[in-house]
């Protein structure tokens, strides 16, 4: 393995495949060269915003940037408000319309400055930018190869998650080019997309987001040699159906932005404690926190903790999850756990709204039982049902006052639940539907899941006894998501065009999916689920 401070110096082949592009297959000659084209044209720039969403060409520019010594902010997105905030404070926003010159790659990437600028993902409040140096990624890489080197050799790696965060860079960018491993550039947002371009013994890097939804598929006949799986904790219903799907169980990575990598556990069935990585030092502080010893210096993390006598440990829950409410101090992981526990729930979620008086809420995915208890009972009593059984385990502080249930929890991007999202169910008389999934396919593309839960505002006398989702609703509901998703500033619709094809009701899962055509000031929608289209339509916005 060469180390990324060494990259420049590999002793690769020309045409060795670094990465594949479609039916393209990319060397280490023509990513030499495009690093020192793009070097050479970008070196007047010392703060940069890197925004490609093909992970080569964010490769070759992410190493001509850090060999010229400059900072690059990795944009979370490229979404025009993200690279808007970004304008101000760099010289240049590269995206996939750059297309670097060739030249000569000498100068060696710099690494022990912190150049590597990252977003957290706000899972427990607002995202944070953390910076990170070549040299940390260095050894966080060697212990990976330590750890999984030898039977992972020439083998292609392929992901589904974007290389804008810690983990997908890592996994689907930087180890494999220190490896010598190729890669794919593109991100496969579908399973079926996934399972036709997965060859036989590669690695799949994915995360709960896309690992909860494998209904339907059947099992590969090649399994791949490691499948990976981090930013969030991935639930067992999960992990079995991805062993019977990939033939192959799931390893979890846990870390975080700030530290990378720090453990992995295999999900084979049994409940498997985690692992440092080769080389990484695990301790129980006084507070009962992980205290993590790697690259020379130690850090303590907001997870709380049981250690083994073997060095192995048991994750408890984050320390910054305790919340006051009526004076007292409640553990919201034990909250969770003992709902998740009921009969009646499949997996809950719970957080505080913030208020004149502080309110804990919960948000619940019922199981197939509590699902037909729901329906007959309604939502306020079937919350009164669980409140009452939860009453066991919890003290009064500590049941939740306000209740909402969904079909899937929503999740970000890399499967995690962010505050956010789950506030954003318990507005007053909810008009927009809560969002299980979201995936962009383009700066002016995106696929958005839908729940139609039956306390919307709109199918209250819409009609009685038999909910309705109006058609303007339809329109309304595009030109929001165009608003907070595409990040167009629209104004009035002047016109618009909808056909109907089948009518929306409470329950349904329709996927919209939105695309801004910027030359002919307009967009399409549609929305549909698998087999059926509800409806499609086109606004004109000029």
């Amino acid at each position: 393995m060469t180390p990324l401070a060494r990259l420049h110096a590999a002793p690769f082949l020309p045409d060795q495949v670094v990465a594949f592009r479609g039916g393209e297959r990319l060397t280490w000659g023509r990513f030499k060269a495009e690093v020192g084209g793009a070097a050479h044209e970008l070196a007047a720039c010392r703060s940069v915003a890197l925004a490609c969403q093909d992970s080569w060409r964010f490769a070759v520019c992410l190493f001509a940037l850090l060999s010229n010594g400059a900072s690059v902010i990795v944009a979370a997105n490229t979404q025009p408000e993200t690279l808007a905030a970004l304008a101000g404070e760099v010289d240049r926003i590269i995206d996939d319309g750059f297309v670097p010159s060739l030249g000569e790659w000498g100068m060696a990437p710099v690494a022990d400055r912190m150049l590597l600028q990252f977003h957290t993902s706000g899972s427990t409040g607002a995202a944070k930018r953390i910076g990170r140096s070549l040299a940390q990624m260095d050894m966080e890489i060697a212990a990976l190869e330590s750890l999984w080197g030898r039977q992972l050799a020439g083998a292609p790696t392929l992901a589904t998650v974007p290389h804008q965060h810690v983990y997908g860079l890592t996994f689907k960018l930087l180890w494999p080019l220190a490896a010598g491993r190729p890669f794919f550039t593109r991100q496969h947002d579908l399973w079926e997309d996934v399972l036709a371009d997965l060859p036989p013994g590669a690695i799949l890097v994915t995360s709960p987001s896309h690992l909860t939804r494998l209904g339907g598929l059947e099992p590969v006949a090649h399994s791949p040699r490691l499948v990976l799986s981090a930013g969030a904790p991935l639930p067992e219903a999960a992990a079995a159906a991805a062993r019977g799907l990939l033939r192959v169980p799931v390893t979890e990575i846990y870390g975080s932005t700030e530290t990378g990598a720090v453990a992995t556990r295999t999900r084979d069935g049994r409940e498997g404690a985690w692992s440092a990585l080769p080389g990484y030092g695990v301790r129980r502080d006084g507070a009962g926190l992980l205290e993590l010893d790697a690259f020379g210096q130690t850090v303590t993390l907001a997870d709380r903790i049981d250690l083994e006598a073997d060095g192995r440990f048991h994750l408890r829950g984050r320390a910054d999850r305790i919340a006051k409410i009526e004076g007292k101090r409640i553990d919201l992981d034990d909250v969770e756990r003992i709902l998740g526990a009921l009969e009646g729930v499949e997996s809950a979620s719970v957080l505080v709204l913030e208020g004149h008086q502080p309110a804990l809420a919960a948000v619940v995915v019922p199981s197939d039982a509590g699902r037909e208890h729901l329906d007959r009972l309604g939502a306020f009593r079937f919350s009164r049902l669980l409140r009452k059984a939860a009453a066991a385990g919890l003290e009064p502080a500590g049941l939740p006052r306000r209740w909402r249930f969904v079909e899937t929890m929503p999740m970000a991007t890399m499967g995690k639940r962010r505050a956010r999202d789950m506030a954003a169910l318990f507005e007053d008389a909810p008009r927009l539907p809560p969002v299980s999934a979201l995936r962009s396919t383009g700066a002016d593309d995106v696929e958005i899941d839908l729940q139609l839960d039956p306390d919307l505002f709109w199918f209250q006398g819409h009609f009685p006894g038999h909910p309705i989702l109006p058609g303007v609703v339809q329109v309304d509901w595009a030109l929001h998501f165009a608003r907070t998703e595409l990040m167009l500033d629209l104004p009035a619709a002047r016109e618009f065009q909808i056909k109907f094809k089948a009518v929306m009701t409470a329950g349904d899962t329709p996927t919209l999916i939105l695309r801004h055509d910027r030359a002919k000031g307009r967009l399409t929608f549609e929305y549909r689920d698998r087999a059926i289209r509800y409806s499609s339509g086109t606004v004109y916005l000029s």
